[in-house]
């Protein structure tokens, strides 16, 4: 787009503008040479990207459906947090979580 602006534009007897131009086009045609040989797929574009990344999003919201035993807990409210094991584990919206003893049914 600047390159047809600049063509239109430019003198064509002066030198430094013509060596610019073809700076310009050697450019370009780098440039083209290299995506000739580019994976489309490693696109962060492609709607298969969009759904991978959607999907960790999702799993990443929901800590991969595994408890939070880590978290930053302040002592009182006026001061800093600190990254700390929890007591109990809980999931991501603070709620205890519900412990393996209590799923599995007693075997005797």
């Amino acid at each position: 787009m600047l390159q047809a602006d600049y063509q239109e534009r430019v003198d064509p007897n002066d030198k430094q503008a013509q060596n610019l131009l073809e700076e310009m086009r050697a450019h370009i045609k780098k440039l083209e040479e290299m995506r000739k040989n580019e994976d489309p797929r490693l696109s962060f574009s492609t709607p298969e990207f969009k759904e991978a990344q959607r999907m960790f999003a999702d799993g990443f919201k929901k800590n991969f459906g595994k408890p939070i035993e880590w978290g930053m807990v302040k002592d009182h409210p006026w001061s800093t947090p600190q990254l700390r094991k929890l007591d109990t584990p809980v999931d991501v919206h603070g709620k205890p979580w519900p412990s393996v003893e209590k799923q599995q049914p007693e075997s005797k």
